[in-house]
């Protein structure tokens, strides 16, 4: 990595400062400037910025936001001037690190472990909290009983409905029990096969608060893809809806399960006029036994709680299981590198069937804060007052959506200066269509480029909210 120069600091320094004063003036004049004409000051700007300089600077974090982030927090706690610094400590004392993330996101064990990390049979075997107990789902709920957990939203139902944390751990438990008065099985593999809801992350954790496993499912595969995750992992029964409208058209889920011949379905009905059922099928409030809180089934955090699965567009597609250790990751990435704070409101459009949706649900739920979870096409002017309305402060992209919605005008009628930060994942990213995306918050919020990967439930190349020195990470001694 290069070292920084006096020369080259002072050339950077200038054209930075030239680019904060256009967004001040812009904000002055209520951002009513032209999107093109934003982009050729931008190229202005910026028209000598040096290979050494590195890539123009769009968005820097000011004070506020530096001292206000869980990684200023953590370093202050922890007696670090510097991102490097704490990145440096967190790889070379994995032990010490994880002790202190355990700590500040509020874990919840049943017997905790006496040590964190056990390399005794290498590297290449690590053991995570030997002889500890635990299951994740009693750590989603540590925000007050009170505050909200699920804010939901529909293509044809734009009236807003909250679910507070103390409601939702009620039908969690409902779904539990559930499990156990039906006679599922202590340890079944449980299809989840439907969008992200608010019944569908209440399924996902009652599940596994029973001790049983969770199969993703995509809503958009066909009966036989279904039937194909299902037998792979072992499932016999599975929770779906009856069907529900994206993009103005009405998508059959309930139908496919039918097709797909899978023994027993709990089925959430889209409205009075539902489908009728099989013999040996539920409906969802048939289903739902008493919230009476019991203690979660408590393993091994090694036991699988979530089967996923690779997409299968060139093949099998390939099972991938989820611990309770998992989770862990996709709190720490969301605490750190998303920034998610107690009063922030989520939102990722994503499916439980691939990763970003479990992701979502222990993200939000482990760091204290409120999800937004919308039933439709996010490609939609719906979403994007739906962003608004919900005050979304953390909204998850993709590209080809960012395009989307730059093309088709979708946010023109919507105000999202609310949102301090976006994430992006699943696909390479382009600099105009994101350039345009944070032209919407007048250039508040920055994209965090999150590259991971379903296996490690998170990140393993990511930014941050806080500045990288320009210089060789230094060894903490």
């Amino acid at each position: 990595m290069r070292s920084c120069t006096r020369s080259g600091e002072d050339h950077r320094t200038q054209q930075e400062d030239t680019w904060r004063a256009y967004v001040e003036s812009l904000r002055k004049k209520g951002g009513e400037q032209d999107f093109e004409e934003q982009w050729a000051a931008f190229q202005r700007i910026f028209a000598q910025r040096e290979d050494e300089d590195g890539p123009p600077v769009v968005w820097t974090p000011n004070a506020i936001g530096r001292t206000q982030s869980n990684l200023d927090a953590s370093m202050r706690a922890l007696g670090f001037t510097s991102y490097a610094d704490f990145y440096s400590w967190s790889v070379e004392d994995m032990d010490s690190f994880w002790r202190h993330v355990i700590d500040r996101l509020g874990i919840v064990w049943a017997r905790p472990s006496e040590t964190i990390l056990d390399l005794t049979d290498g590297p290449q075997y690590p053991r995570w909290f030997a002889g500890a107990r635990m299951n994740i789902t009693d750590s989603c709920f540590s925000a007050p009983r009170e505050q909200p957990a699920i804010i939901s939203g529909s293509e044809v139902n734009e009236k807003l409905s909250t679910l507070t944390y103390g409601a939702l751990e009620r039908l969690v438990n409902r779904v539990a029990n559930g499990i156990r008065d039906h006679g599922f099985g202590s340890e079944a593999a449980i299809g989840l096969f439907m969008p992200m809801t608010k019944e569908c992350v209440s399924a996902y954790l009652g599940i596994i608060r029973a001790g049983c496993r969770v199969v993703s499912i995509a809503d958009s595969f066909s009966p036989a893809e279904v039937k194909t995750r299902m037998r792979i992992a072992g499932a016999r029964h599975i929770i779906t809806v009856d069907d529900y409208v994206w993009a103005g058209k009405p998508i059959p889920v309930y139908a496919k399960v039918v097709e797909a011949d899978i023994p027993t379905a709990v089925v959430i009905p889209s409205g009075p006029a539902r489908s009728s059922l099989r013999k040996n099928d539920l409906l969802w409030d048939d289903f739902l036994s008493s919230d009476v809180s019991l203690p979660s089934v408590v393993g091994d955090p090694y036991k699988p709680l979530n089967i996923l699965f690779s997409s299968g567009t060139t093949g099998k597609p390939k099972a991938i299981p989820w611990t309770h250790l998992t989770p862990l990751k996709c709190a720490m990435d969301g605490h750190y590198h998303q920034d998610i704070h107690r009063q922030d409101v989520v939102a990722w459009p994503t499916n439980i069937g691939w990763m970003m949706g479990p992701w979502l649900i222990y993200a939000s739920l482990i760091n204290g804060a409120t999800m937004a979870l919308y039933e439709g096409g996010p490609n939609t002017t719906g979403f994007a007052r739906f962003i608004q309305q919900a005050r979304v402060s953390i909204l998850g992209v993709v590209p080809s959506l960012v395009r989307t919605w730059r093309i088709g005008g979708v946010t023109d009628q919507a105000d999202w200066s609310g949102l301090r930060l976006f994430s992006s994942t699943g696909e390479p990213s382009n600099r105009y269509d994101y350039f345009w995306l944070m032209s919407r918050t007048g250039y508040q919020a920055p994209v965090i480029e999150y590259l991971g990967g379903t296996e490690i439930g998170g990140g393993h190349i990511t930014g941050s909210v806080l500045p990288v020195a320009c210089f060789n990470p230094p060894r903490r001694q």
